[in-house]
């Protein structure tokens, strides 16, 4: 998977939909961990049949990895092969680490795509909401009866934005309710979220 990365001008997108930053924002951390919601939700969206494909396959190179390691390690143990430490934190500390991780997250893909209409925007629209937008940009989860519906209805349209078709960004009116359901720990996307804290942030009123 390419590394995240956020271009400038998307940057600039999100923070002027935003407006005044709050002041327990952390801007650097947030760009990144923003363009690593916005890569992985691109991941998401990937065809159910390739993702069982890959998974099929990279089962089997974890398989052969444990395998090998294991043979190794008993001829190391046995005095039959001289030992060879860059092998050994190769295998042990690189190769079985990777592939384990990159079963593990295809597995997780397959399966929250079971049964599911669009699992991924509910992960996304979770994850912004729950993670990135309090975590980092110092946010709460609350929308007014503005027209614009506030800085965090804003954030998660103009994010939405950068990885969805112009026609399936969330209206003014849908973001709210979802910023809403979320906040009160409604059932919403792929799983159960827990309560919110929505205490309205002086910093970004309005």
């Amino acid at each position: 998977m390419p590394p995240a990365a956020l271009s400038d001008a998307d940057w600039q997108r999100i923070l002027d939909a935003i407006g005044p930053l709050s002041k327990r924002a952390k801007p650097v951390q947030a760009r990144r961990r923003l363009a690593r919601c916005l890569r992985d939700y691109r991941g998401l969206r990937r065809d159910r049949s390739k993702l069982r494909n890959a998974l099929r396959r990279w089962r089997r190179i974890d398989k052969l990895a444990t395998a090998l390691t294991t043979a190794l390690t008993e001829e190391w143990q046995h005095k039959r092969w001289r030992y060879n430490p860059l092998i050994d934190d190769a295998l042990k500390k690189h190769l079985l680490p990777a592939t384990k991780s990159i079963t593990e997250s295809l597995a997780m893909l397959v399966r929250i795509r079971k049964g599911k209409l669009d699992p991924a925007r509910g992960w996304l629209y979770e994850t912004l909401l729950l993670t990135v937008w309090p975590d980092y940009f110092g946010g709460t989860l609350t929308a007014s009866n503005t027209s614009s519906g506030g800085p965090c209805v804003r954030f998660l349209r103009a994010a939405t934005a950068l990885v969805v078709n112009a026609r399936e960004v969330p209206s003014v009116v849908t973001a709210r309710r979802i910023v809403r359901a979320v906040a009160s720990g409604k059932s919403f996307g792929i799983v159960r979220l827990p309560k919110a804290v929505t205490n309205q942030s002086p910093e970004l009123s309005g």
